[in-house]
């Protein structure tokens, strides 16, 4: 038994989207909310609730979610954040869901409400935590402006640098196939995929499976910029 969603009011009151608006903060890892977000690792969310399924334009969605028909309502959201990979086997949504029913009901009221930002304040101890995670970081990179190359590149100002960008680093052939520059999105991206041990493709994890910890990392390498306070906005 999922539980309660399927009966949520018509007008949620103040605390129970104050109490969503917080629950978000678990999939602010992989989406946006605002009104023509970003995509990140998953779509932009705003106006989900009564969006038809795999719809976001610019999105390219799984095979799973591209076949299903209809539109996301209380019952569809809450199967699916409850347990995604149960909801539809096979999407590409690392995230294993939201057990609390209470929590989902929160959530789904919040969305339904078509917020367009969040009002929560982000938490501030997101980039103490990858200050904390980056210990491991260290044995590869080095983060001080002007600091030399270790086996990996420099971080300093690594967010808005081309991907490869750095002209004293040798990097490998992976990386330097790939285009754009790295932004909390792409990061984002980068932080979730698998991959073998490789030179110059993030080798010292195999996979940053919490979204905390990916914010973390991503909310710390925004400080390594003479621009941190801009970029963190």
């Amino acid at each position: 038994m999922l539980g309660v969603p399927s009966g949520l009011p018509l007008a949620a009151d103040a605390e129970t989207l104050k109490k969503g608006e917080a629950a978000f903060r678990h999939c602010t890892g992989c989406h946006t909310i605002e009104r023509d977000g970003d995509h990140l690792l998953g779509p932009n969310l705003y106006g989900v609730f009564g969006r038809e399924i795999a719809s976001a334009k610019g999105y390219s969605y799984s095979d799973q979610l591209s076949a299903m028909a209809g539109a996301w309502d209380q019952n569809r959201l809450n199967r699916y954040i409850a347990r995604p990979k149960l909801a539809v086997p096979g999407n590409n949504m690392p995230f294993p869901g939201i057990t609390s029913p209470h929590l989902r009901a929160d959530l789904i009221a919040w969305l339904k409400s078509n917020p367009a930002k969040m009002t929560v304040p982000p938490r501030q101890d997101d980039a103490a935590n990858g200050a904390r995670l980056a210990a491991a970081c260290a044995a590869c990179h080095s983060f001080g402006k002007g600091e030399k190359n270790q086996i990996g590149p420099n971080l300093w100002g690594v967010i808005g640098r081309p991907v490869a960008g750095l002209a004293t680093y040798d990097y490998s052939e992976r990386l330097m196939r790939r285009s754009g520059t790295w932004t909390r999105a792409s990061l984002e991206v980068f932080l979730t995929e698998k991959k073998e041990f490789d030179q110059g493709s993030h080798m010292a994890f195999r996979q940053l499976a919490r979204t905390d910890d990916r914010r973390g990392i991503i909310a710390w390498l925004t400080t390594l910029s003479d621009n941190s306070e801009k970029m963190g906005q």
